[in-house]
């Protein structure tokens, strides 16, 4: 323990040791060899092959990604000046609490030192992913990258994260409004800045004619892309889909909603899907109290990994959404039709039946009030620099103007 917080690698940097050493440029070698040794050491392990979210990790880190990063980082750049900001302190969030990576990994690509503020739930992903890192960082080939990295731990205290809120240019908060208010009300230096990513909520949208013409095969990958999204990390993540409309006539949505749920359900039996006790337990109360204030069918499938709430006026009803398979559901009878229920707490929708030149025209039609991200089923999960509408390889650089 030290000043109040733990420093999860031996030998890290103290605070102003960190703060004050030079950054190193943008994709620089040693990054790129430290980024591609995290990425080798998760597919070589057998344990992390165990959970999805760290072969996602993994899969992203890898060799050509991160080229294909770069790449876009020089077309981008053309002939401005772009430097690092210096240094980055992450506040990681709980509920999805292996994506500290990826913040800190764009941070680190981008050229700036970083302090990381690692939750204090420790799931077995976490502590794998935390023991790989600690082992790299621990090896003299990377001595760069260990002397501009503190990752601690330590419970909510305004002053510890004061303490590192005073060093840093960029301060990236993930987790509730509550925690965001809190956290901004600490003050950063003058010339820093604060990225948020607060409550954000997501949902899906189906075809309902173009579903029942999809080929069997097609719809089977389709049912299992849509278990990624919404299963992992038991549906807590902030781009999981709560809420599935379908849009289209009555006749055909009642025919596609047997069919997709059908086969979902099917899917969570054969995965032996299991949520906690807790969270059945506040699933129960969720439908019920939803229940008092709505008129509602629920409809429940084979074992209780899926409930689905049928309401007549879609709506999120995000108070009463827990997670572990709950959904809400709602028929629209045409895409427009889904404009209304937008704000900027949506952050993702995914959808199944649309073309990419059609989703595209939708959003260019009319300026959105909400949602940052459209992607296809399958891909709700998948972290990108852009996050929240925020470019965050640009966000953790500055510009240099020569005249």
């Amino acid at each position: 323990m030290n000043q109040g917080f733990e420093s999860i690698v031996t030998g890290a940097p103290d605070i102003d040791s960190l703060a004050s050493l030079a950054p190193l440029k943008p994709f620089a070698r040693e990054t790129l060899a430290f980024v591609d040794a995290l990425s080798s050491s998760l597919m070589r392990s057998v344990f992390a092959r165990k959970h999805p979210e760290l072969a996602a990790l993994a899969y992203w880190m890898r060799k050509a990604n991160l080229a294909r990063l770069e790449q876009e980082y020089n077309q981008t750049l053309g002939n401005r000046l772009w430097v690092p900001r210096g240094t980055v302190f992450h506040v990681a969030p709980a509920n999805v609490d292996t994506i500290f990576v990826y913040s800190w990994f764009l941070a680190l690509l981008s050229g700036n030192c970083n302090i990381v503020r690692l939750s204090s739930k420790r799931s077995e992903p976490s502590l794998l992913l935390i023991q790989s890192i600690t082992d790299l960082l621990n090896a003299p080939e990377h001595n760069e990258i260990a002397a501009r990295t503190l990752l601690v731990r330590y419970p909510a205290d305004d002053e510890i994260t004061a303490m590192f809120s005073a060093v840093a240019d960029v301060r990236v908060i993930w987790g509730g409004d509550a925690t965001v208010k809190q956290i901004r009300a600490i003050p950063i230096p003058p010339a820093s800045i604060d990225i948020a990513f607060s409550n954000k909520y997501s949902m899906a949208i189906i075809h309902a004619r173009r579903w029942l013409e999809k080929s069997e095969i097609r719809r089977e990958q389709e049912a299992k892309a849509f278990w990624n999204d919404a299963y992992w990390f038991d549906q807590m993540a902030c781009s999981s889909p709560r809420a599935v409309l379908w849009v289209g006539d009555k006749d055909a949505v009642e025919q596609a909603v047997n069919d997709f749920w059908g086969r979902l359900d099917d899917l969570l039996v054969n995965k032996a899907t299991r949520f906690s006790d807790a969270d059945y337990v506040n699933k129960l109360v969720a439908v019920d109290s939803l229940a008092m204030e709505n008129k509602i069918q629920v409809h429940t499938g084979s074992t209780n990994n899926l409930v689905r709430v049928w309401l007549d006026e879609p709506a999120l009803h995000i108070d009463h959404h827990c997670g572990a398979g709950l959904f809400f559901e709602s028929r629209l009878s045409a895409l427009d039709e889904l404009r209304p229920l937008l704000s900027r707490t949506i952050q993702t929708i995914s959808y199944s039946g649309w073309e990419k030149h059609e989703i595209r025209d939708f959003i260019m039609e009319s300026p959105l009030a909400g949602i940052d991200r459209m992607v296809p089923f399958g891909q709700a999960l998948d972290f990108s620099p852009s996050w929240d509408g925020f470019d965050l390889t640009r966000v953790f650089m500055r510009e240099i103007t020569v005249t």
